[in-house]
């Protein structure tokens, strides 16, 4: 299996529980950081290598995703971002962490779910969290895009719980070159976690002009 590195962290602290520092406590700081503008601030070779895909799955649902292969055809893998409700392949935080996996000499592939970002002209259905299907057969046809190599998925939010179902679904359909899920920050409970957006002016605002 492949091991994504990061840098500055060993493998023994990468399983260590996330204690964040004191100004960074509130989960309303850290939301608001990771989709901050100024994560996109700089040159990302990522985008300059960008390549609009279109896939097909099922019941005709069109899925839009951008792919980033390395520039010298070599890579270390393929991983593949899962965004957020309410976000896209272009949120500051997938084109950050795109950035970054690209710049490690992994090829990078961003997904929008349906009816994110601007692909409301691909489909006449509305999108629902429990759509998993279409999302998997998403990731089933990334994954081919290079078998020989390990692949990886990482999920954000609502794309972390994507990302731990299609784990699960992978136990009675395996992707033979799965080798890595990540969940970031799950909605493991969506009627807690919207509840609490409700609760949360700000974010309520936020999610509601989305």
């Amino acid at each position: 299996m492949s091991i994504i590195p990061v840098h500055g962290v060993s493998a023994n602290r990468m399983n260590e529980p996330f204690s964040p520092p004191f100004y960074l406590k509130s989960t309303f700081a850290q939301t608001f950081l990771s989709s901050s503008p100024i994560r996109k601030w700089g040159a990302n070779p990522m985008l300059a290598a960008a390549q609009q895909v279109i896939l097909d799955t099922v019941a005709g649902i069109r899925l839009q995703g951008f792919y980033s292969p390395q520039s010298d055809g070599k890579s270390k893998g393929v991983v593949m971002l899962l965004h957020g409700w309410e976000g896209s392949a272009n949120s500051a935080y997938i084109l950050g962490t795109g950035r970054y996996l690209y710049n490690q000499g992994y090829s990078v592939f961003r997904l929008n779910y349906r009816d994110h970002g601007e692909t409301h002209h691909l489909n006449s259905g509305l999108f629902y969290a429990v759509l998993l299907e279409e999302v998997f057969q998403a990731v089933q046809q990334v994954a081919g895009y290079a078998p020989a190599l390990p692949f990886t998925i990482v999920g954000f939010s609502l794309g972390g719980n994507f990302a731990l179902r299609i784990a699960r679904r992978c136990v009675q359909t395996p992707i033979a070159n799965l080798a890595h899920v990540f969940s970031i920050s799950p909605a493991l409970n969506p009627e807690k976690s919207t509840s609490a957006i409700d609760n949360n002016p700000l974010q309520g605002i936020y999610f509601k002009r989305s």
